[in-house]
């Protein structure tokens, strides 16, 4: 099971695994964060809720590919999640 995991990620090693694990997870929790803070910020200004959640929605999917190159950064891991993030981008561009 771990060696399917380990190709389906394609890391060579399980330390490697767990550091794009810990990435992925810390990346996901800050940009929640991020965009609550941002969220309770529009609320401010905006009393539309179903806009402030259409904005919360875009602000997660934003932030999140910001953050988590920034995160890869100190775990060793950027040019995993630089290529991670080549390849989502361009199934994205597909639904366009």
């Amino acid at each position: 099971m771990i060696s399917q995991l380990l190709k389906l990620f394609g890391v060579n090693n399980i330390t490697k695994l767990a550091l794009v694990f810990l990435v992925f997870s810390l990346s996901g929790i800050i940009a929640l964060y991020a965009s609550d803070i941002l969220t309770t910020f529009m609320l401010r200004f905006i009393d539309n809720n179903i806009l402030i959640l259409i904005l919360r929605v875009v602000s997660i999917f934003v932030l999140y590919q910001v953050i988590i190159i920034i995160t890869a950064i100190p775990f060793g891991q950027f040019s995993y999640f630089v290529s991670y993030q080549r390849k989502f981008i361009k199934k994205i561009k597909l639904l366009f």
